[in-house]
């Protein structure tokens, strides 16, 4: 399976293919501990020598204006839209109420005041918000890490000691780099553990969905014919995940000349040609002359999305996009990151 390990394709000849690995994305592997542990960051600056330093004698702690001033945040309607287009508005206002009272927030707050204490509290409120999110859907918002970081510069704005900036740098930064890999698998362990029954019912729908299609996905793919009928010539199928295997097998079923091009956004049609599990099309046989010029859209951070290049060569084109966001918000960040609808702009007839 080309690209199997990483996520990424393999370049055809003549055709610029993506990025090389250069390692750890630092700031997509930071917001993934922070959608894990939200307090994550303030407890490491809070740990910092620099950080602790005694307060002069009657002086008011520096993160009470701070605090004050988030709990007005949820008010602000300006930044209610920005949260309102990140997906995350009506978990905002638990997120910011739930941080401020957690006890690692307090510590951090009681200490004297650092570098980009408002971006900190932040980048708390929104990791907590996207959290939450998840939590009480199923399934992550759509949210693509300019959505994300326009979020936290309109929060971090609102707040006493805005540094403007919202970047995380010294040494939390070194910090997170050096536990990074060891912290994200204890906290996906325990969380595994400590909430087994949470996990099983976030994971199983969308394995559900898959295993729903694979034995009954004739009427999943009679839905989309009709749709295709309905619609005025050319068409363009765009179709999401599972939707990207349904529309693959459609058009290898079904001649539909109508169809002028598929668009898949993180698809798995192309692991399960692999695993001899489509039901279309038997591993080794090629893609009829029938099929429409395809577009396979994928994301290299998304576990769930497969590049076909190598799979079907001459006959799909890989595009990588990056949301900067860590699995499994990438799978769902293709739906707010401008980049998707740029590269839609230039193909769709």
């Amino acid at each position: 399976m080309p690209g199997y390990a990483t996520g990424r394709g393999v370049p055809e000849a003549g055709v610029p293919g993506p990025v090389e690995d250069d390692g750890p994305d630092a700031d997509v592997e930071f917001w993934g501990l922070l959608y894990l542990d939200p307090l994550l960051e303030m407890r490491l600056l809070t740990a910092e020598p620099a950080v602790r330093a005694e307060l002069a004698p009657g002086a008011r702690p520096p993160g009470e204006a701070l605090s004050s001033a988030a709990l007005s945040l949820a008010g602000d309607a300006r930044l209610g839209s920005v949260l309102r287009a990140a997906g995350i508005e009506e978990d905002f206002a638990a997120a910011v109420a739930a941080v401020l009272t957690a006890p690692d927030c307090r510590a951090f707050l009681r200490a004297s005041a650092t570098d980009g204490e408002a971006a900190v509290a932040a980048r708390a409120f929104v990791a907590e918000s996207v959290r939450r999110r998840t939590t009480r859907h199923g399934c992550a918002p759509v949210l693509d890490g300019t959505a994300r970081d326009e979020a936290v510069a309109a929060i971090g704005a609102l707040l006493p000691g805005a540094d403007g900036t919202g970047a995380h740098r010294g040494p939390v930064t070194r910090r997170v780099g050096r536990l990074a890999g060891r912290l994200a698998l204890a906290l996906a362990s325990a969380q595994a553990v400590k909430r087994r029954s949470a996990l099983t019912d976030a994971a199983h729908p969308a394995a559900g969905d898959v295993l729903l299609y694979l034995s009954r996905g004739a009427a999943i793919r009679e839905a989309v014919a009709a749709a295709v009928r309905a619609a005025r010539p050319p068409v363009v199928l765009l179709a999401h995940s599972l939707g990207g295997i349904a529309a693959l097998d459609l058009l290898v079923l079904r001649p539909l000349p109508q169809v002028a091009l598929l668009v898949t956004v993180g698809s798995q049609a192309p692991f399960l040609y692999e695993l001899g599990a489509l039901p279309s099309l038997e591993h080794g046989s090629p893609l009829p002359a029938h099929v429409p010029r395809w577009l396979n859209v994928y994301d290299r951070r998304d576990l769930l999305g497969y590049v076909g290049a190598g799979v079907f060569p001459g006959r799909v084109r890989d595009v990588a996009v990056d949301s900067r966001q860590p699995f499994p918000l990438s799978h769902s960040a293709y739906w707010s990151n401008p980049e998707l609808y740029r590269l839609l702009a230039r193909e769709l007839p």
